[in-house]
């Protein structure tokens, strides 16, 4: 008998993911927000940004910086996000005593008419490029 395989989980609306590269796709779909940003329980920085580069490299920093953020998804250890309402959602990058809260604040018509990528593919490690390669290859499927 033909064993059956391991099904992805399916997150609609609302979710918690940890691998990497599902956190970066769901990032993808934002681009201006309001944010805070809070370290051991307390708020450090809130604002407005506009999300300019996404990437998973374990030797560069994320920052905000003049209203751009750039955004190493390998600062955090998982990302859960949750629709508030047909126009609005929250994401939050959680890491080690560290949060980022991200409230998109575009309008859904701006979100349709793009088609904007911003992953760059060496922002991701060449080790982690290798593994999900490597998934790839093993998924007959693919």
């Amino acid at each position: 008998m033909r064993q059956q395989r391991e099904l992805a989980p399916c997150l609609i609306g609302t979710g918690t993911v940890t691998e990497l590269r599902d956190m970066v796709r769901a990032l993808e779909t934002i681009e201006t927000f309001e944010y805070a940003y809070v370290v051991d329980g307390q708020p450090m920085n809130t604002g407005r940004a506009t999300l300019v580069k996404i990437m998973a490299d374990p030797d560069s920093s994320t920052m905000l910086v003049n209203g751009c953020l750039f955004l190493n998804v390998a600062s955090f250890r998982y990302l859960t996000f949750e629709e508030l309402g047909p126009d609005e959602t929250v994401f939050t990058l959680v890491g080690d005593g560290v949060t980022l809260e991200m409230r998109v604040t575009e309008e859904p018509q701006q979100r349709e008419q793009r088609a904007v990528s911003r992953l760059m593919e060496e922002s991701f490690d060449i080790a982690l490029r290798a593994r999900f390669d490597e998934d790839e290859e093993d998924d007959p499927s693919l």
